[in-house]
């Protein structure tokens, strides 16, 4: 399922006029975040109107980690809050959102 694009994903990390690498990374990362969190949802039938909004919302933050590890590619991201305190980015870039998505989460993949 489509649950962020590169556009939208360009515009929620504030990017109004991507350039050619930029363009290709947001084209890049955003199927990568939405194979991401449909393997981890599995079959998500029946996901009703309120979760798939939670989820497209949890899809662009996800995009906003991405996006900051191409700043760091072979190292570690961080950014700096407001209050002045760096914020180490998991490796990963759904397991910001896993506690969300876990919500949302096809029971038989639980239960294994």
């Amino acid at each position: 399922m489509e649950w962020v694009t590169a556009t939208d994903g360009l515009a929620f990390v504030r990017v109004a006029s991507p350039s050619a690498a930029e363009q290709a990374w947001a084209d890049a990362l955003a199927p990568a975040i939405n194979a991401a969190i449909d393997r981890y949802l599995g079959a998500h039938y029946g996901l009703p109107a309120d979760g798939a909004a939670e989820v497209s919302a949890l899809a662009l933050r996800a995009f906003g980690y991405g996006w900051k590890y191409r700043e760091a590619p072979f190292g570690e991201a961080a950014y700096v809050d407001q209050a002045g305190q760096s914020v180490r980015l998991a490796g990963d870039w759904i397991v910001p959102i896993k506690p969300a998505l876990s919500r949302w989460r096809d029971m038989g993949q639980l239960l294994g």
